[in-house]
Formats: C-alpha cells, structure tokens, sequence
C-alpha cells in the first residue's frame, strides 16, 4: 500500500514538472512570436497572431493574462487585416474564457467606430458571441461585482452602436447589423412550444425572474422595438437586394425561433410580395422571390405557422410553387392537434377582439360625456335613439372575422369535403323558391375568388344569426346617441304647392301653342310640294374631266378611309370593309396604291382589310365573282401576286420583330395561293439572322399544312440542311426530322437525298456539285475538310435512329472506305445520334455483336458513347462485348467502357493487357476502375481498389513490364481518397502472404509511410513478419526492407535485433548508418532480462567480427561483401536501392543459394526480376 502511494505521488510529480515545461515552452514561443511582430508585415503579424491564438486559448490559457494587454495594444495597428484578426482573438477569448469579458469589451466597442468598414464588418460578426456568452455569464453570477456592471452597460452600448449602423451607407456593414439584430431579438424573447430547439440555447427565461443588472421586462420590449425596426427597414423603398434577402432570412429565423411573433412577419411577407421596391433590376426582383419563397417554405414546415397556412399557401402559389412542394412542406398533424390548435386560434381570435371592443366603447362613452358637457342647455330638447351608424360598423365587422375565419376552413380540402359529403342529403328534391330568386351564379371568377365569395355569402348569414367568432364584434346592449327634437314648422309646406302648381300651368300653355304653330307648318310644307317639278341633273350639270373625276374619287375613298372608328361604332364595319375591298380590286392604280398604302400605316390593325382585298383578288383570278373589270394590260395573276408580294415587303421593312413574325406567318398560312415568287421571299428572309427560326418554323408548317407546295418546301429544308451556316442547319434538321418521322411528309424523298450526300464521303476529293452559292459555299475546295465532311454526313447521323437498319449499314460502308482523317471525322460526330439510339436498340447490338470488318474502331467508339457516364452497363451490351472479344477483337481496350460490367475475375485477368497500352489510356482505365473523376464517381466495379492493389503487386513479370506495373501502383497510391490508410493495410496484409513475396511489396511498404505516417506500428510488424519468411533471400526485397528500416529508426532498431547473426552483418555493412544507433541501442537494453544481448552480438554490430560464414542448403558459403549490391540509379524515380560501400577484401566466395538460383554474375537471369528502374 505504501508503494502505491508513493508511486501516486512520483506520478503527481511527474506531472506537473511536465505541465510547467509545457508552460514554460510554449510562454518562449508566445514571447519569441510576439517580439517578432513590430517589425513584420502585415500578412506575417496576421500568421504570428494566429499562432498565439492557437497556443494560449488552445493549449494555455493560464498564458492568457500574461499577454493580453500586449495583444490588444495591436487594436490600434495601422493595418486592418491586423485590428481584424485581434477581433477575432477578442471573439474566441469570450467562447474559451468569458470572465475576461470586462478587460476586451472596450476595445470592441472602440474598433466599431474603425475607419475600415472591413474591420466594422469583422466586428459586429463576433459580437454575435460576445453578447451571447456575456450575457449568459452575467446572468449565471450570484454576486456582480462593478466589473461585470460595467462589461454590461459597455455591452448595452456595442448594442445600440450596432443599431445605429442599421442605416449606414455600406451595404456590407448594413447586413451584418441584421444578422445580429435577429440574434439580439431571438435571445430577448420568451420560446414557446413551436419554437425550434437548439443546443446551448439561450433565451430570456434563462434570466434570473429578480435579476437586479438584467430586467426581463426591459429586455424583452427593448427585443419588440428592434423587431419592429426590422419589420420597418424590410418595408422601406430604398432597400437594395442584398439588404432585403438578409432580412427576409432574419425575419424568417426569429419567426421560427419564437412563432409568437409569427403574424407580423407573414404579413411583412405579403407586403413585400405585392409591392416589390421599385429600386430593383429585373434580375433582383427575381433573386428576392426565389429568396421568399424559400424562406416562407421554410415557415410553412414550422408547426407555429398553422394559422396561417392559407396566406403562405396563397403566396408560394404567387411565387411559382407547385402544390406538391407546399403539400411536402406543410408538417403531418392528427386531427386532434388540429382541432386543439384551431379551438386555441378562435380563443385568441374572440379575445382579442372583446378586448378591443371594450377598449372602443369606453373611447365613444368618454367621447360622448365630454360631448354632453359642453352645452348643459341642449339636454332639455334631446333624447336617446339607436346608432344606426355604430350598429352597420359592429355588423361589417362580424362579417369581415366571420367571412376570414369560413375562408380558411373552406381552403381546407378536407374540411370542404366533409361539409359537402355531411349536407349533401339534407337538400330537397327542388330548390326552394328564394333560391331561385336571390341567387346569383359565380362566373369568371378563380377559385380563391370563388371562396372568398362563398366565405363572404355565408359570413352574412351568420352574422344576422349572430354566431361564430364574429359575434364577438355585436356590444351586449344596442348602441345608442342622442337626438335633438325640433319643432316642426308647417307654414313653411304650403307655399311650394303653389308654386308647383304655377309652372305646371305654365308648362301646359307652351305645349299647346307649339303643337298649334307645328300643325300649320306642316300644311303649309303639303302645299309647296304640290306646286315643285322633278329636278334632272343631266339638264342642270356638266361633265366632270378625267382628273376632277379622280380627285373626286380619291377623296371619296379618303373619306371612306377615314371614317373606321365611326363604322365601328355604328356597327357597318364589314360592309365598309367590303367596299373597300371591291373598290381596291376594281380601281384603277391610284385608287390601289392609295388603299395599300392606308393599310400599310398601321398594318397591324388593318391586316383583315388587306386579307378581304388578296381573297378579292383571287376571286377576280378565279373568276368566282361578277365584277367584269379585268386588268387586260397583265397576266391575270398579276394583280394577285403584286399585293401578296407588296404586303409581305410593306410587312418586313415597317413592323417590328415580335409583329413581323405574326403577320408573316399569317399572311403565308392564310393566303389562298402561294406563288414562286412569295416563297422565294420566305427563303430570303430565312437568312437574316433575326428571321432564321421563325421562317424555317414557318417552312415545315407550310410542307405540312400546303400539300401542293410540299415538293418545293421541303427541297428547300434540305438544301438548309446542307447549309454551311450552322443555326440555319440545325433548325432545318430540326424540322426534317418532324417531317419524316412525324408526319411522313415525302419520307422517300428525304432518305434518298441523305443518302446521295452521304455517297460524296466515298470520293476522294469533294464534289463540285455540294459547292454552290444556295448552300453557303460558293467555293470550291480541292481536298475534304472536317466541316464539309461533317456537313454531308450530318443529315444522314440525324435520321440514323428512326430507321437504323437502312443507314447504319450506309455508315458502315463509308466508314470502311474512307482515309484516317475522314475516319476520325465520323468517331467525332457519331456521338448524339448513338446517345439518342441507347445500349437497347437491338439493331445497333446486332451491328456490335456481328462487327463487319473494317469498323472495329467504330464499334469500339460507340461502345465507349453507349457507357458514358452510366453506373451500370446494359446487360445485354456487356455480354455482345464480351463475345466480341472473345471471338473477333483481340484489342483489350473493347473492354474498358464495360469494364464496371464485368465479373471480378474478368478484371484481373484483363489488368496485365491493359497496362501496355497509351499512358494516358492506363490513367483512364484506373479512374475508372477506382471511380475517379465526376465521370467514373457512379460506376459501381466488382473488383475493390483492394483486390487491384493486389493484382498489381502478383502481376506475372512475363506477362507485363515492370515499369508499367511500377507506374500503375503510381497511380493508385497518388489517389489517397480511395486508398485510404484502411485500404492500405488491408492491401499489405494480403502480399506480405503471398509466396513468393511479391517484387514491389517493399516500395509499396515505403510509400505507404510516406503517405500515412502512423503506419510505422503496422510496418514494424510487417517487417517482423518479412524476417520470419527469410525476406534476405530476395534481393529486391531484402533491400527494400533495409531501406524500410532506415526510414523508420529509431522505431526499426528492434526489428534488426530479431535479423540472424549473418543477415545482421550484412545489413550493416550495407547500412552503415544504421551501425551506430543499433549499437546504442543493444547497450541500453543489455542489462534488461529477456534482452537477448549477447557480447558476440555486441562485436557484430560494433563491427569487430569481419568472417562471417553464410550456409545454405548446399552447405557452400559466402562472405557478407560478396553479397550483391547495387547503385541507385537517380534517372527513375521511386526505385529502391541502397547506400553505396566501399568493398572489403575477401576470401573468394561460394555460390550464394537464392529461390531464383541467381547467377554470380550482375547481369540478373529472367527467374530473378530487375528492380524498378534497373533495366
């Protein structure tokens, strides 16, 4: 027992002489950093303060008041990265040791004021957790003592100082203050049951109830005031984006923290969802939805969001959310919880609103005893009647709380349903008859109109039933006010009747004197007409010349023109139109070019006047009509085809792009007859670039839409097809595509002309015929060129997957006709088409499995497209690979793109194969087999990184060059997040088993150490276990392994013990470093029992032994300088060898006996392999 205790207390003083050391130490390293920082730059003092950080708040902080007023001095260094990072030695001080709070508030609140707004950003960040953890601390003291009094009054102040700053003028400093002005609320504020919890929460009832430093009460509106200032700067005009997506999210997290102040921010949000800040770009506006939406998705999976599911619901509907996403979002609530949280909801609805009730009928009895006081006189005359007017504002009011509180419960599916399903059978048979009379359908209306209608209808109801939670509005006695009564004068009434009955006297007299007057007009007016003749205008006029008569006529027209509105206004709109129309066709010139150009001024409006003239015209070309005027100076289309060519002209130089492509696509579809010269403007127009996609567009409805045209229409979407401008050509095949697929428009025609473009591949130098200035090329070039190639083949690829069997057999045979260059062409464009066609088309497995000669790179790169970026290779695909390999394509590099498809041991065995191919080929083949890269990383391979690593290491030297295998393990052990130190261990566990022990197992070893240090426990026994399997008997091995040791001394000086007497010789003469530590070593564990340490041992390691005989099996032996050595060889990096000796003179030797029977001379026999790098 006495010996425990005393070792007990050896034990104590061990460890605090060992505690002071570290102390000591590390207060010479603070000094040596600290002395260093006057004369540094500023980037070097940021990196001595981060190491003094780290060394006193993280390993001593008794070093802490030592050296604090030293490092706050640097507050007032001229560099802000420097005054930044003492903020953030400040901010970690108050987490790690928080009573020093009184000593540092000061400086924080000095540096607030800074001149560098990145030095006021650094700090309002950490005092987010100073004011947290101060406040903590100073609430969880018993006593305050002055300091701690004044720490908070400082406190109190960075807090207001940060609240100011809310206005400042840099959009940064401005954030920040939100981030911790929502923290100041969340922390001020009482938690309810809804409010999420957080570990190491804070909040006001973790203040002391009697806390006299820290008043709840005051805390708690001080928190109410800043929530209110939030709420106002989130609703100000003059916010920027960033500002107003920072609060939102502020807002969003202090309603989640306390759903008490739930109502204002959902009402905040609907503010700023109907009135965005008229400040922002278009790209803001929308940055600040998507901003809202989140967050009120957020708020909706917050269980104190319940009430006001309809209004989030109604705004994420606004903002572009699916009813899925607010469905996922809104959280599951039995029906319990739902009538609780409802019951409580109308609870807090009825009184609140009692409560204001109350608070405005004592307003209007004060108001109307102050009243009644001013004139004691007038209370004679007056007397008490209903207030109509305060009875019609408390009946509005039932309806409005009536009609919100039914349009939420209406909103509710369920409920809606479950009220329809529970009075469905109550109805009767036939609608009463007041139904009938006072209902009103609901037409034109949405659906949330419809509820807040229905909502309103049945409010009303309630409401003269007095129920619901509106009934609280109605006061419990009837509203009265005063009345004066005033004496009824009644000798005033008698006067006005006789005045009414004057004028009407009056009136009747005019009206007979006028009826008399009319009366004789009118005989008078019979008698004239009797006495006048028939008036001839032949006898009274004279001919009008030809251009008086055209004047006349023009101005007629103008005013025909001219009166549109009147027309429409009167309802002779289209007769109007058809006088124009009949007028336009049958005129003469002037009158033509005078109506055309009427139209032209606004074209837009006025196109269905120039549709009535071009069907006018056609009817007149047709001769459908009976108007006789024919145009005998032209052909009889002409006149046709001048107005369809002039408006589509007046259309493309007058409108605008949005209506140009309107009425062109009108004026084409719905004109009756489409002449060459119409379409030849079409195709004219296709090559502008802003008409490129609408007039293609327009081409392919017209081949489909205008069957007699279909012949021309889709002899010019080839030609575009073919097209040297790229747009025009993708559009084009685009549209192709549709036609002969789709809608089989003249599918013949197509595949021929696909195929005949394909045919010019096989020439050895381009056609003239494909250059021509119709397809973009109007030169002709002597030799074929990637894109010209790429251009007759493009149509071909594009229609391949529709009708595989006839082209995929034409791509075959140019593939294998073709020279190198146009070979690699076709590699580089097959890729969509493949893609589209999928490892399931039967046809294209079928070309795979079948392989024609010729197309063996073909099908190699197409095999490669059908297994990009697919986890798992089609089944069927990996199996017509393997056959194809097995039978037709020895070339191994078929297998890479399914390699994540074959079995394990189809792997390995392909490994050795695959190492002798391109480098660059091998790096790709392993990341894919380790899922290396965002292309690899969803492959799943049946064979681990293990089960590589191993193959690697017991790849036959015969089957593959050890360079090769050496710069594959390269590869691996550089990809550290698949071969991590596990993997590593799992992988020399396996070789260190394996007989004979592999070649490169050594320099796996040593780079394994390199990468993984604390893998030296494992190494050593590895290397225990390397003795046991007389590791000297290979000589790769064997110097691989004295190279381990030197690496891993002192640790390895233990290993070299447990070598046999011989080998421990020539190690040493090998490794004459490793002499001297060895020997030191066996010294000090001498005398220690079990040691094994003998004085013979001692003289071999101290080198006084020189013979040292070797048996082998054949009883000859050798001497330890006869063994053979080798130079490192600096040209190859990663090779194992060892430190150069001297030679010492020596009998001559025996044969040494080895595994591999190697020979005495250097040069090493096949039996035995090279070390990397000695070949």
């Amino acid at each position: 027992m006495e010996g425990l205790l005393g070792r007990s207390q050896f034990l104590g003083e061990a460890v605090n002489l060992f505690t002071d050391e570290k102390t000591a130490n590390a207060r010479s390293k603070v000094v040596e950093w600290l002395n260093e920082v006057p004369n540094a730059e500023s980037g070097i003092k940021c990196d001595l303060l981060v190491k003094v950080q780290e060394m006193i708040l993280g390993s001593c902080v008794e070093l802490l008041e030592e050296f604090m007023e030293h490092i706050l001095s640097l507050a007032h260094d001229a560099n802000a990265d420097v005054r930044k990072q003492v903020v953030c030695f400040i901010e970690q001080i108050c987490k790690v040791k928080v009573e020093s709070l009184p000593q540092v508030i000061g400086i924080i609140s000095m540096l607030l004021r800074d001149r560098s707004p990145q030095v006021i950003k650094r700090v309002i960040q950490a005092c987010g957790s100073i004011y947290k953890n101060g406040l903590q601390w100073i609430c969880g003291k018993s006593e305050i003592l002055d300091s701690a009094e004044q720490a908070w009054n400082v406190l109190s102040l960075v807090k207001a100082q940060i609240l100011d700053l809310i206005d400042n003028e840099n959009d940064g400093i401005r954030t920040n203050a939100i981030k911790f002005l929502e923290g100041v609320v969340v922390l001020q504020s009482y938690p309810d049951e809804d409010s999420q919890k957080k570990d190491n929460d804070f909040s006001l009832q973790d203040v002391p109830a009697n806390f006299k430093l820290v008043k709840r009460q005051k805390l708690e509106e001080e928190a109410l005031n800043i929530f209110d200032i939030l709420l106002k700067f989130h609703a100000a005009t003059h916010i920027s984006s960033v500002n107003l997506i920072t609060c939102t999210g502020s807002l969003c997290t202090i309603a989640k923290l306390r759903p008490s102040l739930m109502g204002p921010v959902v009402e905040a949000f609907k503010q700023l969802n109907s009135n965005l800040p008229p400040t922002l770009t278009d790209s803001q506006a929308s940055s600040v939805r998507k901003s809202l939406k989140m967050q009120l998705i957020a708020l909706l999976k917050n269980r104190g969001s319940f009430e006001y599911h309809a209004t989030i619901r109604h705004m994420l509907l606004d903002l572009g959310a699916s009813q899925g996403e607010i469905q996922r979002a809104i959280p599951k609530m039995d029906k319990q919880e739902q009538t609780r949280r409802q019951k409580r909801i109308l609870e807090s609805a009825a009184s609140n609103l009692n409560k204001k009730m109350r608070l405005d009928s004592i307003n209007r009895q004060q108001e109307r005893r102050s009243k009644s006081g001013l004139d004691d006189d007038s209370t004679k005359d007056t007397e008490m009647e209903v207030d109509e007017e305060e009875v019609e504002k408390q009946r509005q009011r039932c309806i409005r709380v009536n009609g919100k509180f039914l349009a939420e419960q209406l909103r509710v599916t369920d409920m809606a349903v479950n009220l329809v399903v529970e009075f469905l059978s109550k109805l009767p048979e036939e609608a009463p008859e007041h139904f009938i009379n006072e209902y009103a359908p609901i037409q034109d209306m949405s659906i949330p109109q419809q509820v807040v209608k229905i909502a309103k209808v049945l409010g009303e109801q309630m409401t003269e039933q007095k129920i619901g939670p509106g009934a609280a509005a109605f006061s419990k006695d009837t509203p009265m006010r005063p009345r004066r009564v005033e004496a009824m004068d009644t000798c005033e009434s008698d006067q006005p009747v006789d005045e009414d009955q004057a004028r009407k006297d009056e009136a009747t007299k005019k009206l007979r004197e006028n009826m008399e007057r009319v009366k004789g007009e009118q005989e008078l007016i019979e008698r004239m007409k009797m006495r006048a003749k028939t008036l001839k205008l032949q006898e009274v006029t004279k001919p009008f010349s030809r251009p008086i008569k055209e004047k006349f006529l023009l101005e007629a027209v103008k005013r025909i023109l001219q009166s549109e509105r009147q027309c429409i206004v009167g309802g002779v709109s289209a007769k109007r139109r058809k006088i124009l129309t009949v007028m336009a066709a049958t005129f003469p010139d002037k009158v033509r070019y005078f109506i055309f150009d009427f139209i032209m001024l606004d074209v837009r409006q006025r196109i269905d006047l120039a549709f009535s003239w071009l069907y006018e015209e056609y009817c007149l070309l047709q001769g459908f009509t009976r108007h006789s005027y024919v145009k005998s100076e032209n052909r009889p289309d002409y006149a046709y085809n001048e107005l369809l060519s002039q408006l589509i002209t007046g259309v493309r130089e007058n409108c605008e792009l949005k209506d140009k492509i309107l009425l062109i696509r009108r004026i084409f579809l719905e004109a009756p007859l489409l002449p060459d010269d119409a379409l030849n403007q079409l195709v004219e127009m296709c090559f502008s670039e802003e008409f490129v996609n609408p007039g293609v567009d327009l081409l392919k409805d017209l081949s489909v839409m205008r069957p007699p045209r279909k012949n021309k229409l889709i002899r010019v979407l080839l030609m575009f097809c073919v097209h040297e401008r790229t747009d025009l050509r993708e559009r084009a095949l685009e549209h192709i595509v549709a036609l002969y697929h789709i809608h089989k428009v003249l599918p013949n025609r197509i595949e021929e002309f696909a195929l005949d473009w394909a045919n010019n591949l096989e020439k050895e130098v381009p056609p003239a015929s494909i250059f021509a200035e119709e397809f973009g090329r109007p030169e002709t070039e002597v030799a074929w060129k990637e894109e010209t190639a790429r251009t007759c083949l493009t149509l071909l690829l594009t229609l391949l997957p529709y009708k595989p069997n006839v082209f995929l057999e034409k791509l075959c045979k140019i593939y294998t006709t073709t020279g190198p260059d146009l070979k690699r062409t076709i590699l580089r464009s097959i890729d969509p088409t493949i893609k589209k066609m999928g490892a399931e088309d039967a046809i294209l497995l079928k070309f795979i499995e079948d392989c024609p000669k010729g197309t063996e790179t073909l099908i190699i790169r197409i095999i490669h497209l059908l297994t990009e970026r697919v986890a798992t290779p089609n089944p069927e695909l990996v199996n017509r690979v393997r056959e194809l390999y097995a039978n037709k394509i020895k070339d191994v590099r078929v297998l890479i793109p399914v390699l994540s498809g074959l079995s394990r041991q189809e792997i390995l065995n392909a490994i050795p194969k695959l190492l002798k191919l391109n480098q660059i080929v091998v790096k790709e083949v392993f990341n894919r087999l380790l899922g290396i890269g965002a292309e690899f990383a969803n492959q799943t391979m049946a064979a681990t990184p293990t089960d590589i690593l191993v193959a690697l290491h017991t790849i036959d030297p015969n089957a593959c060059d050890l360079k090769a295998v050496v710069k594959a393990t390269s590869i691996c052990l550089t990809e550290k997040e698949v071969f991590t130190q596990d993997v590593l261990i799992g992988v020399l566990q396996q070789l260190v088993e394996v007989v004979p022990i592999p070649t490169l197992l050594m320099r796996t070893i040593i780079q394994s150490i390199t990468l993984y240090p604390r893998l030296t426990n494992f190494v050593l026994n590895l290397l225990q276990r390397l003795i046991l399997k007389q590791v000297w008997r290979q000589k790769v091995i064997w110097e691989g392994f004295l190279k381990c040791c030197q690496r891993l001394k002192p640790q390895s000086l233990p290993v070299l013990l447990h070598l046999p007497h011989q080998q421990l010789v020539s190690a040493l003469d090998q490794c004459p470093d490793l002499r001297q530590p060895l020997f030191e070593y066996a010294q000090s564990i001498q005398e220690e029992p079990m040691s094994g340490i003998t004085p013979q041992l001692l003289d071999i390691i101290s080198g006084k032994t020189v013979d040292v005989f070797i048996a082998d099996d054949s009883g000859g032996y050798i001497t330890v300088d006869q063994i053979k050595k080798e130079i490192e060889d600096p040209s190859e990096i990663g090779v194992i060898s060892t430190v150069p000796i001297a030679p010492v003179p020596a009998p001559v030797p025996a044969p040494i006996p080895t595994l591999g029977g190697i020979s005495s001379s250097l040069q090493p026999t096949s039996a035995q392999p090279l070390p990397p790098g000695e070949d």
